[in-house]
């Protein structure tokens, strides 16, 4: 979570229980007073004095491994740095058929990497950790249904097989937004969820089937700065630098306000409009210096181009009720 204001309402308010994917997130929000995060990016010795340091300070701060050479380096700068009676909280990431991290539930070395944090007098196994980030690239909301099924599966199976090794494992935790937001039958053996996206969504999410255009939250305002019929485009002073280069296949997300319009291709900071369907545009209808609102294809990429979120008082007005600052930085 890249804002306070933004963690305060996905935590209820508590300021606990948050997931993280950089270091600088952890020290921005431990800054503003939160407590029990979790660092959910496989973690190497580099990192250690920032762990530390977090680790120190927080009531709980959990980080992530998912092969034996972290293990190792962890452990082998633990003593002196960690007590006994406050060993370094440790989640295993567990790969459940997205292929980007994780090790492998089927192989007997995963097992045994979740014996040696449980033997080390300076780690406590606080769980194991999944993200079916692979929900992302599919067509439909079945296939979404069938990859949040099998991220449950894979990961209360590994769970149990841990268990009946006579391993202790506290916590089981899926999340990614496709598959938080069409869950399967039932999330029996799941105690936790970790999906990020749904706070604001997006146009991917909408094409997911995770949202409807309504719950997308959050929109980048352009300006039209120029126009030119015989290419029939509109320029607009928003580039990949104002809405990210993610998506251009798919219009860089969607124009909701003006849905004869798509973006054709984004620059470095101006845009060329043009409309859907091929017709010639009607310049009157966009003068220089209007407004369009894009609703980004990935709300993450895009936010984290800028260094505000402005939040509207309704959907509806244009006046600014609060100014939220993004968190910058790894």
């Amino acid at each position: 979570m890249k804002t306070l204001e933004g963690a305060a309402i996905a935590t209820g308010g508590t300021r606990r229980r948050i997931t993280v994917s950089t270091l600088a997130e952890a020290s921005f929000l431990a800054d503003g007073g939160w407590d029990d995060i979790l660092y959910a990016v496989p973690l190497t010795p580099d990192k250690m004095k920032d762990v530390m340091a977090l680790h120190a300070r927080l009531e709980s701060f959990t980080v992530m491994v998912d092969h034996p050479a972290q293990v190792e380096a962890l452990l082998g700068l633990l003593p002196g740095r960690v007590a006994p009676d406050k060993p370094l909280r440790v989640v295993v990431g567990v790969d459940c058929g997205y292929h980007r991290d994780g090790c492998d539930p089927t192989d007997p070395s995963s097992v045994e990497l979740v014996r040696t944090l449980t033997r080390a007098q300076l780690t406590a196994m606080a769980g194991v950790y999944t993200h079916a980030g692979h929900s992302y690239d599919v067509p439909d909301v079945a296939t979404v249904e069938a990859i949040a099924a099998a991220e449950r599966d894979v990961i209360v199976g590994f769970a149990g097989t841990l268990r009946a090794a006579g391993l202790a494992v506290p916590s089981v935790g899926v999340g990614s937004t496709p598959t938080c937001s069409n869950p399967p039958a039932h999330l029996t053996g799941v105690d936790e969820m970790h999906p990020g996206n749904y706070m604001y969504y997006d146009a991917t999410q909408l094409s997911l089937g995770s949202c409807t255009l309504d719950d997308i939250a959050v929109r980048v305002l352009t300006r039209v700065v120029g126009h030119y019929p015989k290419s029939n485009t509109l320029l607009i002073d928003c580039g990949w630098t104002g809405a990210s280069a993610q998506g251009k296949e798919s219009g860089y997300g969607c124009l909701p306000k003006t849905p004869e319009l798509t973006i054709a291709n984004l620059k470095q900071e101006c845009g060329e409009v043009t409309s859907a369907d091929g017709a010639p545009i009607d310049y009157a209808r966009y003068p220089i210096g209007s407004f369009l609102e894009i609703a980004p294809y990935h709300s993450c990429a895009s936010t984290h181009q800028h260094g505000h979120v402005h939040v509207l008082e309704t959907a509806a007005s244009r006046e600014v009720s609060e100014v939220w600052r993004i968190c910058k930085g790894w």
